[in-house]
């Protein structure tokens, strides 16, 4: 029993809940540490591994009320595992802080759930895009291992300058030129289709550029599409940074 005015204080934002091992409301990255080092993120509700990109589905931050790890994007919404904690898929989900929802960061095990003991594992080990992440026993692979990287502590996007894994300049419009003997460029149609045209120098359809956030390659006219794979043919959508719309030089 503790009496009301000997109850101690909650903890505030900013502060450390050591039981969970997790700064009060400080958005952080979740980065695997295989070779890519790519973030934990989502795709729908679904918890995946993606290139970093600028959206808030990589960030994350801890609830003290719920004793949760909530979503950037969608702040109602926690880490959870499926089929009532009892399945092995993990997503995030309504805020609820039943069993599958609660997890405590240890830097030698990564993110545990507070019931189980079961841990954020990389399906297969795969370091790919895309690859799903799910719930596992501890085992100590590779693809457990994690690290927290606080927002305000990141590096700040690339706004110029050659980005080396994509080998392309950011911010630095671009023709897309064909070694065809007339030289026509890739122009973007209607904010949809990619087609080739006579270069006019002024004409933005014709122009792309290297976005530093997303990783993708966007339309110098329709800012808010990248050009974007399917089947074969390519043409623009609305930037998802997805696999399907990464390329390098």
């Amino acid at each position: 029993m503790i009496y009301v005015d000997e109850m101690p204080k909650e903890l505030k934002k900013g502060e450390t809940n050591t039981m969970f091992g997790l700064d009060i409301e400080r958005p952080f990255f979740v980065v695997t540490t295989l070779e890519s080092e790519r973030y934990l993120d989502l795709i729908g509700n679904n918890m995946v591994l993606k290139t970093p990109n600028s959206f808030l589905s990589q960030q994350w931050y801890f609830d003290q009320k719920s004793r949760t790890i909530k979503s950037m994007r969608s702040k109602n919404m926690s880490w959870d595992i499926d089929g009532a904690s009892k399945g092995t898929n993990l997503s995030v989900a309504a805020t609820n802080s039943y069993k599958g929802q609660l997890f405590k960061w240890d830097g030698e095990s990564g993110f545990v759930n507070m019931y189980d003991g079961r841990v954020l594992d990389i399906m297969g080990g795969k370091d790919e895009e895309g690859q799903n992440v799910q719930m596992s026993k501890a085992n100590q692979s590779k693809g457990q291992k994690w690290k927290i990287l606080y927002a305000d502590k990141a590096k700040p996007i690339q706004m110029k300058g050659l980005n080396k894994k994509f080998g392309l300049e950011v911010n630095r419009p671009f023709f897309i030129v064909s070694k065809m003997w007339m030289n026509r460029v890739a122009e973007c149609v209607g904010a949809s289709n990619i087609v080739i045209k006579t270069l006019v120098r002024t004409n933005k359809g014709q122009q792309f550029y290297f976005d530093g956030g997303t990783k993708t390659i966007k339309s110098n006219q329709w800012k808010d599409r990248s050009i974007t794979l399917s089947g074969k043919n390519l043409y623009m959508t609305t930037t998802s940074a997805r696999w399907f719309q990464l390329f390098k030089l």
